[in-house]
């Protein structure tokens, strides 16, 4: 037990770094974050600098993880990806923003 919440802890304190959206490329980033037996995978949809849709394709199935993926909705609202969690639901909140950056980070898929 204390192996899972010293890894929640971890989770939750994890640093969320922004990405620069000038460098970007058009297209659709896939991104994963894996924290326990669970993969959180998303898909960004970029064009022109500016994020224009986030797909949750692996989330977890729990009423914490549904008001998780909230934080895609702060990412489109505000432009970054360093957003604040959503309140009660910060572990995955904090999985699915890591799984954004991964995204972003990487090429667009073919």
């Amino acid at each position: 037990m204390a192996c899972k919440n010293n890894e929640l802890k971890k989770v939750r304190s994890m640093q969320i770094d922004s990405v620069d959206f000038s460098t970007l490329k058009n297209g659709n980033h896939r991104g994963d974050f894996r924290y326990g037996d669970f993969t959180y995978t998303v898909e960004v949809f970029v064009c022109n600098s500016q994020i224009k849709a986030i797909n949750v394709l692996e989330n977890r199935n729990s009423k914490y993880a549904r008001m998780a993926e909230g934080v895609t909705e702060k990412v489109l609202r505000q432009q970054r990806n360093d957003v604040d969690v959503v309140s009660g639901a910060t572990t995955t909140s904090k999985a699915l923003l890591k799984a954004i950056e991964n995204a972003l980070r990487s090429e667009p898929v073919q």
